[in-house]
């Protein structure tokens, strides 16, 4: 019997059931050119620390609101820079900050609260650079507020720059009236290598 017209059909058949089973498999979906992604804090992870114009001191006491953990600078009467609450951002190396929104109470008739977005060298003495100017709450009493800067293109180097969240209070008599909820950075990454982890 001549096996040789026999094996030479077979093997064709077997290499159109492969192709048939893997073809589809080997076609991945485009990738998105950029992803979002967030990094949030919680109010209650803010640190008490001495502002610029005081330049040295004793750290402040904080207070938090009991459930919802929206601290305070506990001090009152504070004045522009003399006490912050720090945020530090430990966000991936590469991503590119878009936006940070403060979720902030302000009560306070006369008081302001303003966030700064800061950055600087590692192992420097300087205060810090702000990588996106200040926002601040809205004069008065403006109850529960999410104040935003947006527009922002500053593409995170952890291995020479530092980032951090500074929110600084201008307080009465109650210091109290005025507190974080919570911190939030959007940032943008380069998505295209996903269809080569997706296989």
């Amino acid at each position: 019997m001549n096996r040789k017209p026999f094996f030479f059909i077979s093997l064709i058949a077997l290499s159109a059931l492969v192709l048939s089973a893997s073809g589809p498999a080997l076609v991945s979906p485009a990738a998105a050119s950029a992803l979002t992604g967030y990094y949030n804090l919680f109010g209650h992870e803010g640190i008490g620390t001495v502002g610029a114009s005081l330049v040295a001191g004793q750290t402040p006491p904080v207070g938090d609101y009991v459930p919802n953990g929206c601290r305070y600078i506990n001090v009152p009467n504070a004045t522009y820079g003399q006490y912050y609450l720090r945020y530090p951002l430990h966000l991936p190396n590469g991503v590119t900050i878009t936006t940070v929104s403060a979720f902030v109470a302000d009560f306070n008739l006369t008081g302001t609260m303003y966030v700064h977005m800061m950055s600087r060298p590692w192992n420097s003495r300087q205060a810090g650079t702000d990588f996106a100017g200040s926002i601040g709450t809205s004069s008065g009493a403006g109850g529960d507020q999410t104040i935003s800067r947006t527009g922002i293109t500053t593409v995170v180097n952890n291995e020479t720059t530092e980032y951090w969240i500074d929110v600084l209070p201008v307080n009465s008599a109650n210091p109290g009236e005025m507190c974080v909820y919570g911190i939030q950075v959007t940032y943008t990454y380069n998505g295209a290598f996903l269809p080569l982890i997706q296989r």
